[in-house]
């Protein structure tokens, strides 16, 4: 079997296996799309979402992001009663079907600890509960939530993510919830990003860049790193025991593999130093050059958003009337960039006004 990367390529490459390819790689049964629910609850109109609209024609499987604070939007309290935002809901799900008419299985994922539950007899939000209860038929639909752990005896905490623990509950026939351990089975991948046209996709193109595509990169290149150090101390031929490379630490490893469990729930948030402490090796070396590269990138972006700035700052009326209807253009007659409001009203044109203004004043 192809790997996914591999069919997706196959789709766009080669015309004689593009229908079989095109079978495969959509009936992937354990491949999921990441989508934004902040994005689905708010209509998910396309000029609000980097990614292709056409791809999600034909998905089939969805992992929604979902943020603890969409709860606080759906369940509200109106002077002490709670209110149930059912119009938000119904929004949810009509905007998903209307972007993904074959979706078969969905995952909301809240990956992201909350302390606060409405009743501490309830398994998960309100909110979240009444988002899964109204899924269309037809539709599986689970959540992969992040709860917190009961509190020991001792009270005492061994790793800083102790509090939290991950688990998958599941919608049964019969109403209720099926709670198990999670066991990630699945893979979740971003869709293709939209093409980047006209003024406002070159726009909205750095900003993809500067806030999507390398802030993941950069997340990326972290479990990369942890893994080199641990490779490097233990390959199999020479496992060599070792001290925490990080100052003040005095972790001790005897085993592969305890490194990278005790950077990912210690130093979480210490990625710089791990740079600095990278073996001299081709990996190091390699893994060096790729942040590096990153870094001058970033700059290459800033300069990039710094020319459209001085275009519009230094412009006299006439060129900035030309940019103002340059979007106005392309805001009208392209669908990718389509918003609640249009025009000078358009949410796109404010944020660039908005940015245009911030860094010169």
């Amino acid at each position: 079997m192809c790997s996914v990367s591999t069919l997706f390529q196959l789709m766009h490459t080669s015309s004689k296996l593009r229908r079989e390819a095109s079978k495969l790689f959509w009936g992937q049964k354990t491949t999921y799309f990441l989508v934004e629910a902040e994005w689905l609850i708010d209509k998910a109109y396309p000029g609000q979402s980097f990614w292709d609209m056409a791809f999600l024609a034909n998905v089939q499987n969805v992992e929604v992001e979902y943020e603890p604070d969409i709860s606080k939007k759906i369940c509200c309290h109106n002077h002490g009663t709670l209110v149930i935002r059912h119009d938000l809901i119904d929004t949810f799900w009509a905007s998903l079907k209307h972007w993904c008419p074959n979706l078969q299985k969905v995952i909301l994922n809240q990956s992201k600890g909350d302390y606060c539950l409405e009743d501490d007899n309830e398994p998960f939000p309100r909110a979240l509960q009444c988002l899964l209860q109204a899924c269309p038929p037809g539709i599986k639909r689970s959540l992969l939530y992040l709860e917190q752990k009961p509190q020991s005896s001792t009270g005492i905490l061994q790793w800083r993510t102790d509090p939290w623990q991950r688990c998958l509950f599941q919608y049964t026939d019969g109403g209720g919830w099926l709670r198990t351990e999670s066991q990630r089975m699945w893979r979740t991948i971003l869709m293709p990003p939209k093409q980047f046209k006209g003024p406002v996709g070159h726009y909205m193109g750095l900003r993809y860049e500067a806030h999507k595509k390398i802030p993941l990169q950069r997340l990326g290149l972290w479990p990369l790193i942890v893994e080199a150090l641990d490779c490097y101390h233990f390959d199999g031929v020479r496992d060599k025991p070792f001290s925490c490379p990080l100052s003040g630490c005095v972790a001790y490893f005897n085993e592969g593999g305890e490194w990278s469990v005790h950077a990912a729930e210690v130093h979480h948030r210490e990625k710089k130093k791990l740079l600095e402490v990278l073996p001299s090796n081709r990996i190091g070396a390699e893994l060096r050059e790729r942040s590096q590269a990153l870094d001058k990138k970033t700059k290459q972006i800033q300069e990039k958003f710094r020319i459209i700035r001085e275009a519009w700052v230094a412009g006299d009326e006439t060129a900035q009337e030309e940019i103002r209807q340059s979007w106005i253009e392309q805001l009208h007659h392209d669908a990718a960039w389509e918003t609640q409001e249009t025009g000078l009203k358009s949410m796109l044109w404010v944020d660039f006004m908005q940015n245009v203004y911030m860094v010169t004043e």
